[in-house]
């Protein structure tokens, strides 16, 4: 299936992210009427935008972080929040809970990813892996995931404009 164009609603104005600490609503256009699956240059292109975040030094709200070595794509990873994404897209459920109640460890262990530390940023609204970040860099919350130096493992995840980054540590 062709990807159909990506158009602000009229009905939404409003952009979502939501961290494991709680969901913070940040301004950005909701898209409708459009579907797509990430593809692989994608995930290197929020690889990206996530590795050059940790590059440097930064502040998530009023915590300051020093520069964090940078994370490497993980196929297993990659798969839980791809599912997930989906499965946000699917069933309209916007949350860290996927619509079986699965949590994102149990989504990461059934996909075969051994973890000893885990974490997610999602959001929703998004039409372009640059304004998901920017987004998520404006959260303290998403941030400090993101800026997290115990994490060494990222998993990405698109469809439609619902968005999700997932963090782990191998055991």
């Amino acid at each position: 299936m062709r990807p159909r164009p990506c158009r602000p609603s009229p009905l939404r104005a409003r952009g979502r992210v939501a961290a494991l600490a709680g969901i913070a609503l940040l301004t950005g256009a909701l898209l409708t009427g459009c579907s797509f699956v990430a593809p692989p240059s994608q995930a290197a292109e929020l690889l990206g935008l996530v590795n050059r975040a940790r590059s440097a030094p930064r502040s998530c709200g009023s915590t300051a972080y020093a520069a964090a070595a940078p994370l490497t794509l993980d196929a297993r990873l990659t798969r839980a929040a791809q599912l997930h994404s989906q499965d946000m897209e699917a069933t309209g459920n916007f949350a860290h809970t996927g619509s079986d109640g699965s949590t994102v460890g149990e989504r990461a262990t059934a996909q075969g990813y051994a973890w000893s530390r885990i974490g997610e940023d999602i959001a929703a609204g998004f039409g372009s892996s640059a304004s998901v970040m920017d987004a998520w860099l404006n959260s303290p919350g998403h941030c400090a995931n993101i800026m997290d130096p115990k994490f060494r493992d990222l998993g990405t995840g698109v469809a439609g404009t619902y968005w999700t980054l997932d963090f782990g540590t191998p055991r």
